[in-house]
């Protein structure tokens, strides 16, 4: 693998050069249709290079093992630094990693492999020498992620956010751009009426907003938008975002939030691959082991489930489901909560196993269930705040964990390593697990900056 890690260390250096002559990678500029062109471009040189694969032996060594794990260990170290350090819209180096070079090159070198690995794997399938048990779980977790990877980060030019201030009884029509520019919608909004529900304590437990829409088209619609219950008009989002809080339940304005996101329908396409992915793993092991175990083994494995499962539902029934911010009320909390929790079990009781005798099935599903977890929780934030992924530190800690575990399930499958240097590996990745879980509470670059820093109190 010592290419693998010489070619990330050259990435990396080409990206502090590019870094020092050209500045931070501007994503603003990459909005239609030049989005459009450079994926087309993309995936032009992505089929050249899967057809010159026999003849360039660079393009044929980039769909092993040997070249994607140097790749995830760099994304693992940079995407570290980014949990560690305050990140700023107005950032620079690795302050604003999200546009820093060498991160930007690290990822689309992941992307790269993951483009031409998929290649590979349908000309397997296509020659008939695949196995469908194993295809179909491969082919639909890279190219969901592929797919998730490319058009989140090439659309995300073309996402618009603003924020609108309705007056009751006021017609609004102008809304406020994240650069502070304030520009005229096709569409106006009035607020009726605004409602708040208060716990005993006067936190906000429920508020809303009674609107009236109208559009340049002649629509006329009124309804009630909510947190975690948008309204969608003519390709934009209507979120609940704030109010006065001066006045609380006696607020004459409400504050909304409008998203327009045109390419979410692929990236939702990405993520519905990859759930489906995790299922086929989760039933292939399971119906694997149910055939090669011995009694005493289903008696372990039943014994080790049944105390994940009941651990994962103590820890989501500790939270004051009671007093819930209205945010956490959400159908979507408690299955986040409990496969996350179910999978952080599962992980553990893989590292106290490892001390004895291979987990990798056990890792398999535990990761299925990771990943289930964490594409709920994309689901969720969609229909919460009005974004999948914004890189939040708990959920930049959530992609270093489960980076962390694919670097662990792609060593294994190497015909030469060193189980030594695997159980470490395993017992690194579940100590990062440990600052996605409840370290982040105390990392200075999520305080007063991550949604979900809560106090269920």
């Amino acid at each position: 693998m010592k290419e693998g890690f010489l070619i990330g260390g050259g990435l990396i250096v080409a990206g502090l050069m590019l870094e020092l002559s050209v500045g931070p990678v501007v994503w603003d500029a990459f909005a239609w249709p030049l989005n459009g062109i450079v994926l087309a471009g993309f995936f032009v040189m992505l089929t050249t290079m899967a057809y010159l694969r026999n003849k360039v032996y660079a393009f044929k060594w980039m769909t092993t093992y040997q070249a994607a794990i140097p790749a995830m260990v760099y994304a693992v170290v940079l995407t570290i630094i980014m949990g560690l350090t305050r990140q700023q819209v107005n950032g620079t180096w690795i302050y604003n990693m999200l546009s820093f070079w060498p991160f930007v090159l690290i990822y689309l070198y992941i992307t790269v492999i993951l483009g031409l690995t998929i290649h590979s794997r349908l000309r397997r399938i296509f020659r008939g020498e695949g196995l469908l048990k194993r295809d179909v779980p491969f082919m639909l977790n890279h190219l969901g992620l592929f797919l998730a990877l490319t058009t989140a980060t090439l659309g995300c030019a073309d996402m618009q956010r603003v924020k609108m201030i309705c007056g009751v009884g006021e017609p609004e029509w102008r809304v406020l751009e994240q650069g502070g520019a304030i520009k005229e919608m096709p569409i106006a909004i009035e607020l009726k009426k605004f409602t708040m529900e208060t716990y005993d304590d006067g936190s906000p437990k429920r508020y809303a907003s009674d609107i009236q829409i109208l559009t340049k088209s002649g629509k006329n619609i009124e309804t009630v938008v909510e947190v975690n219950k948008p309204y969608e008009i003519d390709g934009w989002k209507i979120y609940q975002y704030g109010y006065d809080t001066q006045m609380g339940a006696q607020s004459q304005i409400t504050i909304l939030e409008l998203v327009r996101d045109p390419w979410l329908p692929w990236v939702y396409a990405g993520f519905y691959m990859m759930l489906a992915a995790a299922a086929f793993i989760t039933l292939e092991v399971l119906c694997r082991r149910l055939k090669t175990a011995t009694r005493k083994e289903l008696e372990w494995y039943i014994f080790f489930a049944v105390c994940a499962a009941l651990f994962a539902y103590f820890f989501f029934d500790s939270y004051n489901t009671k007093t819930l911010v209205p945010a956490l009320q959400s159908p979507w909390f408690a299955p986040h909560v409990f496969v996350y929790i179910f999978a952080y079990c599962l992980l553990g009781i893989a590292v106290v196993i490892a001390w004895w005798k291979k987990v990798d099935d056990l890792v398999y599903i535990s990761f299925a269930f990771l990943t289930i977890g964490m594409l709920f929780g994309a689901l969720w934030a969609k229909e919460a705040w009005g974004h999948y992924w914004s890189w939040d530190p708990k959920e930049t800690w959530a992609a270093i964990t489960w980076i962390a575990y694919l670097i662990y399930i792609h060593y294994r499958r190497l015909p030469q390593q060193r189980s030594r240097l695997a159980f470490w590996m395993l017992i690194g990745s579940f100590t990062l697990l440990q600052m996605c879980w409840w370290g982040i509470n105390y990392l200075p670059s999520a305080q007063s900056s991550s949604v979900h820093v809560y106090s269920t109190d």
